[in-house]
């Protein structure tokens, strides 16, 4: 399976035609013009009709004799059934746990996980998608097992990646992991998804044109690290599934496969980087406060990506204000000078309720609302202002070209859609860049003094 990707040339906007595949990564290291050296500890992938029936094969290959799966009450009769039958046929011994009701990533889908498991299993198995593969991830990166992946569903892009998303202590917090031996996508299956599970990996893939952009603006506001191949990369996985979507809707295989193949190769892209920043920015921090939230209150838990397209919409649409507004310095500056601490910690307590003190642990290193470190950014910003707009206006499209997309696939793109009510949302707005110490649009709004403006007008309070 080989796709065809246009890239961009640099001046004069030539375009060359290059073709990359997950395959052509695995194996191999890339020196890189970043100054390091990519590579993936994935060894096998294969997206196909009929992928799941060459578990086994797979299994022997990677020398792999006992098994230990993880599935839900879902996942077990699409795929963990035939799975088990068909490694018993093999001789290969297997046993699992079939988590009950609607598992998530946190302290209990880890504990049910590890009361049934086998120790002698020399790898472990995730039957499912987002939140059944962040715990074998996790369990297995701690018990220091490789893992493999059968997937039930195109809807996230965690597969290849090397860090699990999980919930402790009410806080949705990014462990670091380890990525699959083997990830196995049956396209007779995820093409039977439900639409909304595909929804939500466009969701989670769109979302990266808005990551993508904090990740430029973080670099030259702070210095991180960044790397223009792995943005190339990013890019690539984002238009192969834009030109995928009217197949998706068709229920296509190749469309799946497109799809499919950019949520993997946008884990691959965190493995490059050594994080999940290419693909997480503001978008994600929306998204987790959101989820955090519902957790908190009792509330139904939504698809991640269908959170993080929400969030996409909703981040570049901020970004399309501040881009009509004329710079004023001065006004960050005084912002800065007159920051209530404890008007703030009041926020933060009442926002992120038990999880508050993790918020405030963060902000001794991260310094997101310290004043000389605000200083010092707004130096930067002044000086750097022509090319954070520039950056802005480069990687992102209209956000009314995202909402269409999400639609066409009859997903949300409007807070109101998802049940997130105007008060959740400028509280998201205020409060979740405190989440994580990376840079993204919110913290460039804060530091600006612009902050509250934009919460109060994208939760529809102003003028209320």
């Amino acid at each position: 399976m080989r796709h065809r990707y246009p890239i961009e040339g640099r001046r004069g906007h030539r375009e060359r035609e290059k073709y990359m595949t997950i395959q052509q990564y695995i194996g191999r290291e890339f020196p890189c013009s970043c100054g390091r050296t990519h590579s993936t500890g994935m060894k096998i992938a294969d997206i196909s009709s009929g992928a799941s029936r060459r578990l086994v094969p797979a299994l022997r290959e990677l020398g792999r004799r006992r098994v230990f799966w993880v599935a839900d009450e879902n996942t077990w009769p699409i795929l963990g059934r035939q799975a088990a039958a068909d490694m018993n046929e093999a001789g290969i011994a297997q046993s699992g746990v079939i988590l009950p009701g609607e598992p998530h990533a946190d302290e209990l889908g880890i504990g049910q996980t590890l009361m049934h498991l086998d120790r002698d299993a020399d790898v472990l198995l995730a039957i499912g998608s987002g939140t059944i593969n962040d715990i074998t991830k996790f369990v297995s990166h701690r018990l220091h097992k490789p893992y493999v992946i059968l997937a039930s569903a195109p809807s996230m892009d965690g597969f290849a990646s090397n860090v699990a998303a999980m919930t402790t202590d009410r806080m949705k917090t990014t462990y670091e992991a380890h990525i699959p031996e083997a990830f196995l996508a049956d396209l007779d299956v995820l093409s039977k998804a439900p639409m909304e599970m595909i929804a939500a990996g466009v969701g989670d893939i769109l979302g990266k044109y808005n990551a993508l952009c904090d990740w430029k603006i973080g670099k030259i506001i702070t210095g991180e690290y960044y790397c223009e191949e792995i943005v190339r990369l990013m890019r690539e996985a984002v238009e192969k599934v834009v030109e995928s979507i009217p197949g998706l809707k068709e229920r296509r295989p190749e469309a799946y496969a497109g799809l499919t193949e950019a949520l993997v190769l946008s884990g691959i892209a965190m493995g490059f980087a050594g994080n999940s920043r290419p693909a997480s920015g503001s978008e994600h921090h929306l998204s987790h406060f959101w989820e955090m939230r519902y957790l908190f209150e009792g509330r139904k838990a939504l698809l991640h990506g269908t959170k993080v397209g929400v969030g996409t919409v909703l981040s570049i649409r901020m970004a399309e204000k501040l881009l009509n507004m004329p710079a004023d310095f001065e006004k960050g500056i005084a912002h800065a000078r007159n920051f209530d601490w404890d008007d703030w910690k009041a926020r933060v307590e009442k926002g992120y309720g038990p999880a508050a003190g993790s918020v405030f642990e963060l902000e001794k290193t991260a310094r997101k609302n310290d004043a000389a470190a605000h200083a010092q950014r707004m130096e930067t910003i002044r000086a750097h202002w022509d090319e954070i707009t520039a950056a802005m206006r480069e990687s992102l499209p209209a956000s009314a070209k995202v909402a269409g997309m999400l639609r066409e696939l009859g997903g949300p793109a409007d807070p109101e859609e998802i049940g997130v009510e105007p008060s959740l949302v400028e509280e998201a707005i205020l409060l979740a860049k405190e989440l994580r110490s990376r840079y993204t649009i919110l913290q460039l709004l804060w530091d600006l003094g612009l902050l509250e403006e934009f919460a109060a007008e994208f939760s529809g309070k102003a003028g209320k």
